[in-house]
């Protein structure tokens, strides 16, 4: 029984074999079939001049490729040199205006008694932006409390009252401005010998006070520092009235006038040392 199952099984496999023989020998004549047998026999042994014409093709593909990669690198390359060039550039122009700034100062005319100390703002706070600041000169330069603190104005070309002096450390020094709550200051009107006060609230205003009630005093009229100012000298540049308030106190009225230091764009600093001679 076993056997008889055995010899049915290989009789089965023959005749399966010999069907896919006949069918094989009948679709080598169909032309579909030979067509793509001679695409896929063409596509894989191609004649010389095909084979040589695909290498070549395909060469010239990975130069290209290569090309490419080169020239993307290259334009990375370039855009960094740019960048760097542009840096130089800038970097130049706040050192050449600096310098144009220190070579305007060291031509002003000096005053009697003094000599410049310059410094650079190193430090400052954001929420008291019209109160403090920190320069980069301290007891290793012979500066000590109480000394002014001037910075040049450009439009007026000269030398104007910023601050002074409230604290000394070895390379440092804390200024307080003379727009700090904190600070008075004795100014007069210029060209009118009016005396008055000075008064600091925090922002780019002073509050000028104790002006004589019936004197002539009008916006854009000039606040100079007064020969009775211990910390300043006497005709030091302030600021300018830009209000004159109605109210009157008593035999006073008051004035808000504008510093001539605009205080985010201050860089640099010039601290007044008294000297025996110039």
């Amino acid at each position: 029984m076993h056997e008889s199952h055995k010899t049915r099984y290989g009789n089965i496999i023959f005749i399966a074999l010999l069907t896919f023989g006949f069918a094989l020998i009948i679709g080598r004549a169909t032309p579909y079939v030979s067509i793509i047998k001679d695409l896929v026999y063409y596509i894989a042994y191609p004649n010389v001049a095909v084979a040589n014409k695909i290498f070549h093709t395909t060469g010239r593909f990975a130069d290209n490729i290569k090309s490419m990669v080169f020239l993307y690198q290259e334009n990375l390359a370039y855009e960094q040199k740019n960048q760097e060039l542009e840096d130089k550039i800038r970097n130049y122009n706040i050192i050449s205006k600096e310098y144009d700034n220190l070579s305007k100062l060291l031509n002003l005319e000096k005053i009697k008694y003094t000599k410049s100390v310059f410094a650079r703002i190193s430090a400052r706070e954001p929420g008291e932006w019209y109160q403090w600041l920190i320069i980069d000169k301290g007891e290793n330069a012979d500066l000590r409390k109480d000394l002014p603190v001037v910075i040049f104005n450009k439009s007026k070309n000269t030398l104007c009252a910023m601050g002074k002096i409230l604290e000394v450390y070895k390379s440092s020094a804390k200024v307080a401005l003379i727009t700090n709550s904190i600070y008075e200051l004795p100014v007069e009107i210029k060209d009118k010998g009016i005396n008055c006060l000075a008064e600091g609230f925090d922002s780019n205003l002073i509050k000028i006070t104790y002006i004589p009630s019936g004197s002539d005093v009008k916006s854009g009229d000039e606040i100079v520092v007064s020969e009775l100012s211990s910390v300043f000298p006497k005709g030091i540049p302030v600021g300018v009235i830009k209000e004159v308030m109605e109210e009157t106190y008593i035999d006073f009225k008051t004035a808000r006038a504008e510093v001539y230091f605009e205080s985010d764009v201050i860089y640099d600093a010039v601290i007044l040392v008294p000297c025996e001679s110039v």
